[in-house]
């Protein structure tokens, strides 16, 4: 059975946590991994395509908030 999950709120709290040092990365990373299939492909390409950005620019946040984003890409 799919659950239905409101990918403009989850893509909001993605938006929010790109950056920040807080525990909300991990809490968002793992969200959005269990979560993966059930975002449209566009908005998987956006995620992936911001996380990049943010590290190559060092602004995703501390080592340890890096290691955990890399795991989406």
């Amino acid at each position: 059975m799919s659950k239905e999950i409101n990918q403009n709120i989850v893509f909001y709290a993605f938006r929010y946590a790109l950056g920040r040092r807080t525990y909300a990365v991990s809490d968002v990373v793992d969200y959005l991994k269990e979560n993966w299939e059930e975002l449209d492909n566009q908005t998987q390409v956006q995620i992936r395509n911001e996380i990049g950005k943010a590290i190559d620019r060092e602004q995703a946040g501390s080592h340890c908030d890096i290691k955990k984003w890399r795991e989406l890409l």
